[in-house]
């Protein structure tokens, strides 16, 4: 008996990272041409098996176009044994295949570009009937809705004021002084990367006289003994009536 191998397309409600569950909910109603309920049983948790067949190039083109929109399903491979051959009269059995789990007819599906709304646009609402019997609308007299501000304009007196015709002649006279002239010294340009001279001042060197001048040896006094304060040195103070209490 021969060994024949089936493909499961199976979904359990993930969603691709990077894609919004609105958008992957919308675009599978669509595909998979299925109501709210069925949508509803899609993303519930539970392993669904969108699609079952025996042909890999089919079930991979299937699983791309669901990857595709964002529906994270998987391809599962399901081996067994094939079943005998019926007579062309035989009557299928009653009993129930191993998994119960509903399948949902995509026969339909295709890999067509996507044209239009992923949405059908919902029929256009009625405007609502309002009554308007109780309402009238005043005739315009002419007048404005708000009343104009008036603004208080006040009165200049520019009789003082002229104006002279213009004889051509500067609004402020140009200044006769005359800029001192400048006497620039003869210079020229160095070439690029030269190394420039510092100008130094001259100055005349002091020559002062030291011969009164003596180095004393280091630690030695710097005052002559006539140079010193000739004060008496200060009196030691009288402590005797000075007592230490002990330290409690």
């Amino acid at each position: 008996m021969s060994t024949t191998v089936t493909y499961a397309i199976v979904f359990q409600g993930e969603i691709v990272e990077g894609f919004q569950p609105i958008s992957v909910k919308a675009h599978m109603a669509q595909l998979l041409k299925v109501d709210a309920e069925k949508m509803a049983s899609l993303f519930s948790g539970k392993q669904i098996v969108i699609k079952r067949t025996t042909d890999k190039n089919e079930a991979a083109k299937y699983g791309g176009a669901l990857k595709k929109i964002g529906a994270d399903v998987k391809v599962r491979i399901i081996k067994g044994e094939a079943a005998p051959a019926k007579p062309a009269d035989a009557k299928p059995a009653d009993a129930k295949p191993a998994d119960s789990i509903p399948e949902i007819d995509t026969s339909h599906l295709s890999l067509l570009p996507n044209e239009g709304n992923i949405v059908e646009p919902s029929a256009p609402v009625a405007p609502p009937e309002l009554d308007l019997s109780a309402l009238q609308v005043a005739e315009n007299n002419g007048a404005p809705l708000v009343e104009a501000k008036i603004q208080e304009r006040r009165e200049l007196d520019l009789s003082e004021y002229t104006v002279a015709e213009n004889d051509g002649s500067p609004i402020v006279e140009p200044s006769t002084e005359i800029a001192p002239t400048i006497e620039v010294p003869d210079f020229g340009l160095d070439e690029p990367g030269a190394l420039l001279e510092t100008l130094k001042e001259e100055k005349e060197l002091l020559n002062p006289n030291t011969m009164g001048i003596t180095l004393a040896m280091a630690g030695s006094d710097l005052l002559e003994p006539d140079e010193k304060d000739q004060k008496p040195p200060p009196k030691a103070p009288d402590i005797s009536s000075i007592n230490l209490a002990p330290n409690d």
